[in-house]
């Protein structure tokens, strides 16, 4: 007698690959609705759309600290001419030791009007005039007639501060700082002078802050 074969086994076979489409199919559906309900998530305000604060007026000021702000003179006048040489500081006003947020610092620099350099040379008449207030550092040329050129003081602002507040001077009371040749002395001097009449209060080597008495 034959045998018929059973369709049985092809049966489950085909069972179980509907089964698996529809899982499939299912999976499918899920993943896509998940990914639906993210998109339509509106965005974290941390991160997209957060505002970002600006600076603080602390942050976009200019520290007017003399030594720092003398580099960059420097550099600049540097740029403006190789040779170009000292001739003058003025620091105002300056209290307790400070100098005044509302202060200015201008620094002046010329060029050798011959072949001698260093102290006590001729400029040309026309200089480089650098200047650093809260609203940043400026640099142009200009007039500087009747200017010899200076030694870079070894008596920096830091020393000239430890020297007034050891005379008691560097109270309230504002005060004008100026450095520059003296004629007289053949050398650099620091005259400090009250802000507010131009009296003078004190005078010091630009080499070693020592006291000058006439100067």
């Amino acid at each position: 007698m034959r045998v018929v074969p059973s369709n049985i086994p092809t049966a489950v076979a085909v069972g179980g690959l509907a089964l698996a489409a529809a899982i499939a199919v299912l999976g499918f559906w899920w993943v896509r609705r998940q990914d639906d309900a993210r998109a339509a998530l509106p965005p974290p305000a941390s991160v997209v759309g957060a505002p970002i604060a600006p600076p603080s007026a602390s942050a976009r000021a200019v520290v007017l600290e003399p030594t720092p702000l003398y580099a960059k003179a420097k550099a600049a006048a540097l740029a403006w001419h190789t040779d170009a040489a000292l001739l003058s500081i003025d620091i105002a006003p300056v209290t307790a030791g400070h100098v005044e947020p509302s202060g200015k610092l201008t620094f002046t620099f010329g060029a050798p009007a011959g072949k001698k350099l260093g102290p006590g040379a001729a400029v040309r008449a026309t200089g480089f005039v650098v200047s650093a207030d809260a609203s940043g550092v400026h640099g142009e040329e200009a007039s500087v007639t009747k200017s010899v050129a200076v030694a870079e003081p070894n008596c920096i602002f830091e020393d000239l501060r430890t020297q007034l507040e050891k005379a008691g001077i560097s109270g309230t009371e504002p005060l004008r700082l100026r450095y520059q040749m003296s004629e007289k002395s053949a050398r650099g001097l620091w005259r400090v002078t009250r802000l507010e009449d131009g009296e003078a209060v004190r005078t010091f080597d630009g080499a070693n802050c020592a006291v000058i008495v006439h100067g």
